[in-house]
């Protein structure tokens, strides 16, 4: 199997110049969606110059259009972090490059993609913070108490809960028994996340999915 190719920034920062006084709006899980994200973008008005689209990942994959949707969002010049579906799709297309293996059929859409479209998907950042509206995106979720250069890669992309081993808290991709990483996390930073869909909509007082 192949190294997983990391982005080269992992933690991104928006600032002024980045956000040139555009509002924000952030996407949750299109997973290939293409036709209802076209939707959601006009009733947004997304295509207007003064709206900025920032996606929480997992652009891809389940849906039937992921390489129109990859398009649609480099055409909106849009940010968005990687998702846990990037990531498989990324590593499956890397051993198949190498011939490790062969691409599973639900993952055969990344064979369409040029390599511009690889590169978009290889740098998506597993974090982007938006400082002056105190503000982080991640695709599943940040361990409170523990910088963001500290935390472990995989949890940004695959953990929805927090158990407890005694004063530690220790990320879990588990719902069942466990509690909602959200619900423990007191900032800094309000976090908009994805990822966590069995639970439906979360909105606690310092992250929302």
């Amino acid at each position: 199997m192949c190294k997983l190719v990391l982005p080269k920034t992992q933690h991104l920062i928006l600032n002024d110049k980045n956000i040139q006084n555009r509002q924000i709006f952030i996407i949750g899980d299109v997973h290939g969606c293409y036709d209802e994200l076209k939707d959601l973008l006009i009733l947004a008005n997304c295509e207007a110059d003064r709206i900025l689209p920032i996606f929480v990942g997992d652009i891809v994959n389940k849906g039937p259009h992921s390489v129109k949707t990859i398009r649609k969002v480099r055409e909106l010049n849009a940010y968005a972090v990687r998702g846990n579906h990037e990531e498989k799709a990324l590593m499956h297309y890397f051993n198949w490059r190498k011939r490790c293996c062969v691409i599973p059929e639900k993952y055969n859409w990344i064979k369409d993609l040029d390599e511009d479209e690889i590169h978009f998907l290889q740098e998506l950042p597993y974090t982007i913070e938006i400082p002056t509206k105190d503000a982080i995106i991640v695709h599943g979720g940040i361990v409170p108490g523990v910088s963001l250069e500290n935390q472990n890669l995989t949890d940004f992309i695959t953990m929805r809960s927090l158990q407890r081993n005694g004063d530690k808290l220790i990320a879990s991709p588990s719902i069942s028994l466990n509690e909602a990483w959200a619900s423990l996390w007191f900032g800094p930073g309000h976090v908009y996340f994805g990822h966590d869909a069995a639970r439906g909509l979360q909105q606690y007082p310092y992250a929302w999915d």
